[in-house]
């Protein structure tokens, strides 16, 4: 009997732990709560991503793997993003493409 007792609590708090419940928000690892103001070298930029939402900002991971937040609509992160976009497709086009770089659906997703 007590055996059949701690099988049930262990299986129910191993559900309770596993099982995420209906409606519960899982918050994102990078949430941007300032902008920075202070221009970045686009040498050190290793890659960006776009992050929507209450505070648009465009976050751009360094090569030593800092996240910056700052403003889409400042002129240097703009031209940072072009410089990153080229250079990208640059080093895309210099590689022999794979089966599915060379399909058209294929989309480029940039992660941090």
């Amino acid at each position: 009997m007590k055996l059949l007792i701690l099988t049930c609590l262990v299986i129910c708090s191993l559900a309770a732990y596993t099982v995420e419940g209906v409606g519960s928000e899982v918050l994102e690892k990078s949430i941007c709560v300032s902008l920075t103001t202070q221009r970045l070298p686009i040498k050190n930029i290793k890659t960006y991503t776009i992050k929507e939402g209450s505070m648009k900002a465009v976050i751009f991971i360094t090569r030593r793997g800092l996240k910056v937040c700052a403003d889409p609509h400042v002129d240097w992160v703009k031209k940072a993003v072009r410089t990153i976009d080229r250079s990208t497709r640059r080093n895309v086009s210099q590689s022999k493409p794979t089966q599915a770089q060379q399909s058209p659906n294929t989309a480029v997703t940039l992660t941090g």
